[in-house]
């Protein structure tokens, strides 16, 4: 697909919903079928679940790998709901036992190479036109308005998820339907924790929970909840 591609040409009420969706709004007849995260507190936040057809954006806190593998664990419930693979780009630096720890198989995960930003967001577009993927994650440092747009508008037309990873909280304001961010609680010798805080969910509310990881099932549980409060309130903090 060569660069600014338009969307293929189709009846003029098609046209109007996806230019709706391109300036950030759910239109009639939206991708909105939702996968369950298997813990409740989280699933009631999101409304039922992680949209399927939507971005999602998480971000690494303390440059640690609670991110990863809280990504890699949506990934798992999305594979786990669909049962096709999902694209990883770009995947060098991948710990294949890591993701499995986490419900993610690695022989469901395609691993590209993109390091270049533009080169990046058109192997995820690509993905997302692409039935025979469950989600689509890619890790990139900084994203525009715009080119979360077309990622949102891409995934919404799909029914594809698309996961942005990200190291450190996002300058820029983004398209995303999920704004997470994440970041290790681990105490020495514990089990693998992660702090979560949902700072925006398009449909749903925002909250933070703790939670633990089990390395020898690769299930997560919710250790403790954290409570609620304002999205702005729990940035300030930080």
């Amino acid at each position: 697909m060569a660069d600014g591609a338009a969307i293929t040409s189709s009846p003029a009420s098609a046209r109007l919903e996806a230019l709706k969706a391109a300036v950030g709004g759910f239109g009639p007849g939206a991708a909105t079928a939702r996968v369950r995260l298997g813990l409740p507190e989280l699933d009631q936040a999101l409304g039922g679940g992680l949209v399927q057809g939507a971005l999602h954006e998480i971000a690494s806190i303390d440059g640690s790998a609670a991110a990863t593998g809280f990504a890699a664990f949506l990934l798992g419930r999305l594979v786990k709901a669909s049962q096709r693979p999902v694209l990883w780009t770009p995947g060098a630096d991948i710990y294949a036992p890591g993701l499995a720890r986490y419900g993610l198989s690695p022989n469901r995960v395609l691993l590209a190479d993109f390091r270049r930003p533009q080169a990046l967001l058109r192997a995820l577009e690509e993905g997302l036109r692409c039935p025979g993927l469950a989600a689509v994650l890619g890790e990139i440092e900084e994203i525009d308005l715009t080119a979360s747009r077309r990622l949102q508008l891409a995934a919404e037309t799909g029914g594809i998820a698309c996961l942005l990873l990200r190291r450190g909280p996002s300058r820029n304001p983004t398209a995303a339907v999920t704004r997470w961010q994440v970041w290790s609680a681990n105490a020495q010798g514990a089990k693998p924790r992660w702090r979560v805080s949902l700072l925006r969910c398009r449909g749903g509310r925002t909250g933070d929970w703790l939670l633990e990881g089990c390395r020898e099932t690769g299930g997560i549980t919710v250790a403790a909840a954290l409570g609620d409060r304002p999205a702005q309130d729990r940035v300030a903090a930080r």
